[in-house]
């Protein structure tokens, strides 16, 4: 079982691509979006889209066959109904080059906590402290109903090359300085869960 892998690296015989686009929200956008990645022969697998504010943003990622790949680009890049969209294109590759070590262990993180600035910084100062690399972050404010606060949400996949489920002292130590952010920060639930790649 494959884990935190992009499609870039499941599927190297395709093209990949990145769309990143952001503009005044509207209602459409995500309808002429697609159908433009549609018609240039593109299959959008990964996405996001939000509305922050006034702006709406998307991030996408987008396989296409390697002769349809400039096709796409041109049309996403001509396409006037998208100008205000500001769409960017880049071109993604396949990350396992032989600079990067295979990922041998996965750890996700999901804490809910009252909302107070410096939250995210602390997380991502210990995962980055223990080497850890960050696959997957996303993170969300809800309305608690039962007392009426804010809560910040962060649920973040990231991988070890350094470590193994038989490395126990690392692991338990790792883990008990992810532990340690439920009383620093306050958080209401803190869930981390380990896993390792089936051979």
């Amino acid at each position: 079982e494959k884990f935190y892998t992009c499609p870039a690296d499941l599927d190297p015989t395709l093209s990949h691509v990145c769309v990143s686009a952001s503009g005044p929200d509207r209602v459409g956008w995500v309808s002429l979006l697609a159908k433009s990645i549609e018609e240039g022969g593109g299959n959008v697998t990964h996405s996001k889209m939000v509305r922050l504010g006034q702006e709406f943003t998307v991030l996408m990622h987008v396989s296409v066959s390697p002769e349809k790949h400039r096709q796409l680009v041109r049309l996403l890049r001509d396409e006037q109904d998208l100008e205000e969209l500001n769409v960017k294109i880049s071109s993604l590759t396949r990350r396992e080059t032989g600079l990067y070590a295979r990922p041998t262990l996965g750890i996700r993180i999901h804490c809910v906590g009252e909302d107070r600035p410096g939250m995210l910084a602390k997380i991502a100062s210990i995962i980055s402290e223990k080497n850890l690399s960050v696959e997957d972050l996303t993170t969300e404010l809800r309305y608690n109903k039962q007392n009426g606060r804010r809560d910040f949400v962060v649920n973040v996949d990231c991988t070890s090359q350094e470590i193994e489920l038989k490395d126990e002292d690392k692991l338990h130590a790792i883990l008990g300085d992810l532990e340690t952010l439920k009383g620093d920060l306050g958080l209401e639930i803190l869930d981390i869960r380990v896993h390792q790649e089936l051979s």
